[in-house]
């Protein structure tokens, strides 16, 4: 599969409202769990264009199969396209399930849900995370990008712009969380709840 030419494009922005702005005087770890609880992931809507070279590249919404996984590389092109690709759920790192398509214009049903354009494409893919239970991922706050948003050593740094967060328990979109936890529920492709929390850095 060809690479896609080389075309000006869009950088990989989130669109999302400014989140309130927490005392500089609390504790990191509340003012990070604070910045995850009221963000989320309602800012992962990804004006971007996938780029790939073989048969597991996704260059379109017909490329995958709803319910399937995909992989994004933690690197974007000088254009801010990135490279998307079809793998097992269950390989290492982060990977996201394709949930649903929607038109190039339209709301993912997830709150919480990144969201992927293609060139030529009139539709876009919806992403659902997903996270294994007692891993830690870097989540993009606004300001951050699609490739930000991996898995990461809990005590590691997080980069500008994002936030590290533990994957606390996995459950359907009943779920409970803690009060030190931020509770993310997908419908799309089946019923997903997390409890996430916070991880102040080392």
């Amino acid at each position: 599969m060809s690479t896609h030419a080389s075309t000006p494009q869009t950088p990989i922005t989130y669109i999302t409202d400014e989140p309130p702005h927490p005392s500089a005087r609390w504790p990191l770890a509340r003012h990070c769990a604070l910045l995850l609880a009221t963000v989320g992931l309602a800012a992962m809507t990804a004006c971007s264009v996938s780029i790939g070279t073989d048969d597991s590249a996704v260059e379109s919404t017909s490329d995958i199969t709803i319910g399937d996984c995909l992989q994004i590389d933690d690197e974007a092109d000088d254009q801010g396209n990135v490279r998307a690709t079809t793998i097992a759920c269950d390989a290492d790192g982060l990977t996201f399930y394709a949930a649903e398509t929607v038109a190039a214009d339209a709301d993912c049903a997830g709150d919480n849900s990144a969201s992927l354009s293609f060139d030529g494409d009139p539709q876009k893919l919806c992403m659902t995370p997903n996270f294994v239970d007692s891993r830690c991922y870097q989540i993009p706050l606004p300001g951050g990008q699609l490739v930000d948003y991996r898995e990461s050593d809990c005590a590691a740094p997080a980069a500008t712009d994002t936030v590290i967060a533990k994957a606390v328990t996995r459950s359907d979109d009943s779920i409970t969380c803690a009060a030190d936890q931020t509770a993310w529920v997908f419908s799309e492709p089946e019923a997903i709840g997390y409890c996430l929390r916070a991880v102040e850095p080392a």
